[in-house]
């Protein structure tokens, strides 16, 4: 194929303009690509219908997966059409095993979920490149189109899956009712085995394959568009394609002004006198004329050396080694710091809920608590042998107040010297309230939280509380036997 005979405008194009552009190469020949396609393609579907007869479900995903291998068929008749050459349909069969067997396992295992795909596809099949060298090329143009050709991938498969749901939408209603699921079951108790039929599965089957076969040959021709334009914008083909026109007709004009040059001297030569010039060396002083001159356009060509191949690989070797133990450190060093940071915060955890690993039972080393919070002296002196009997006679007696600050001074006593729950002097009821909260016992904390609740409504609000919450608070006494105190 010659860039001469390309029968699309080559020219720098936006992405999505390239994209346009390979559906209308699509759409200019979608009679002759339906056909291999289904020449092609559908007969391996049948065989995977056949397979997996039994399980219909795993269909769609079958198909899906093996898309690579359907897109090599309408590339080929799609790379030769855009030079002129549109291959008949025999010649398009002889080349089909081919076609697929080329690159059969990457293209199915480890370069399946690649986001490039049609757009890779033109260097893997059209530019005869093997291993190493096929990841070169496709890196290198995927510099400048790569990211056109995951837009355009992410946009196709929206697209197809949109139309798939719709087709399926559209075409329920055809279905027998035996046919159809039995949503209200499989919403209620999610047995997928039994609330669909597999006729509804092999019916799902077939929707995708129509999806697939109708939007596949576009996503193809759209990868093939943007490589196009991509060799394009990177090779400058549009300028080499205008320098070789412009060097075909200035050849055309040199041949015609010799063979006119060449007439009328022969023409003349009848009537030479003895002493006029010889009519080739006219020709050849007439050529010689600037305006005459033809301009070649020369492109140098890289040739390797062999001299060199020895020392070129090892260097290849060293980069490939330097470039393994960059990722080694790079994986070791992410490794160390998700170590490290993991560390800091268990520890970082500990010393914040160091309260949850202390003993509650009595401690044995003396501790510093304070003697007075909020005005309140709440050492075992000031408070006397029986809180609870001592609460009930001020409560009787109208004492409000005085009751229950008993209750709440002999429950912070107990709550800071025994079960050495960290309140400071400076803490208000509610930070007081945290703190015991935090200290893990769901008893005493629910306790302390009613007592406190009761305490500012009494202290602060002046709102007696009811006979009944006095009673429950003194009969709910949890701090060691009924009465206790620190």
């Amino acid at each position: 194929m010659k860039l001469e005979d390309i029968t699309v405008t080559l020219r720098p194009r936006q992405p999505w303009e390239a994209v346009d552009l390979g559906c209308a190469m699509v759409r200019r020949d979608f009679g002759r690509i339906l056909l291999l396609w289904v020449c092609t393609v559908v007969p391996l579907w049948v065989l995977v219908g056949v397979l997996l007869r039994e399980s219909p479900a795993l269909i769609p995903l079958v198909v899906w997966w093996l898309k690579p291998l359907y897109d090599r068929v309408p590339l080929f008749f799609l790379s030769r059409a855009a030079f002129g050459e549109r291959p008949t349909f025999l010649e398009t069969w002889k080349q089909w095993p081919r076609l697929w067997l080329t690159n059969f396992l990457p293209a199915l295992l480890w370069r399946r979920l690649s986001m490039i795909r049609s757009f890779a596809l033109p260097a893997q099949m059209l530019e005869g490149l093997r291993g190493a060298a096929v990841k070169r090329r496709i890196k290198t143009l995927a510099m400048d189109g790569g990211s056109s050709g995951l837009s355009m991938t992410l946009a196709f498969s929206n697209i197809e899956l949109a139309a798939w749901l719709g087709l399926m939408w559209g075409t329920y209603g055809l279905l027998p009712e035996s046919a159809q699921p039995d949503w209200e079951g499989l919403f209620q108790a999610f047995d997928f085995e039994s609330t669909i039929p597999d006729a509804f599965l092999w019916w799902g089957a077939v929707c995708h394959m129509v999806i697939v076969t109708l939007l596949e040959p576009f996503y193809v021709g759209a990868g093939f568009a943007l490589y196009l334009n991509c060799r394009t914008r990177i090779e400058g083909w549009d300028v080499e394609l205008a320098f070789r026109r412009l060097a075909a007709r200035l050849t055309s004009a040199t041949a015609a002004v010799i063979m006119a040059v060449l007439m009328i001297g022969g023409a003349q030569s009848g009537v030479q006198a003895a002493g006029e010039k010889d009519p080739a060396i006219v020709a050849r002083e007439v050529l010689q004329d600037p305006d005459f001159e033809i301009h070649r356009l020369k492109t140098p060509e890289w040739v390797k050396d062999k001299n060199k191949e020895t020392s070129q690989d090892g260097l290849e070797g060293r980069a490939k080694a330097q470039g393994m133990d960059f990722f080694a450190g790079l994986f070791q060093l992410l490794f160390w710091m998700l170590v490290i940071g993991v560390v800091s915060w268990l520890i970082l955890y500990l010393v914040k809920n160091r309260h949850l690993f202390s003993s509650r039972g009595a401690s044995k080393a003396p501790v510093r608590a304070p003697k007075v919070l909020m005005g309140m002296n709440i050492t075992r002196e000031s408070l006397p042998e029986d809180i609870v009997t001592a609460a009930r006679a001020a409560w009787a007696a109208g004492d409000f107040k005085e009751a229950l600050s008993l209750l709440y001074r002999g429950s912070l006593s107990w709550l800071v010297i025994r079960r050495r729950v960290p309140i400071t002097d400076s803490d208000t009821e509610e930070d007081c309230l945290v703190q015991v909260l935090q200290a893990g016992d769901q008893t005493e904390a629910d306790y302390f939280r009613q007592l406190t609740g009761a305490w500012v409504q009494v202290a602060y609000a002046v709102m007696p509380v009811s006979d009944a919450e006095m009673g429950a608070l003194c009969d709910r006494w949890p701090f060691v036997e009924k009465g206790g105190a620190a």
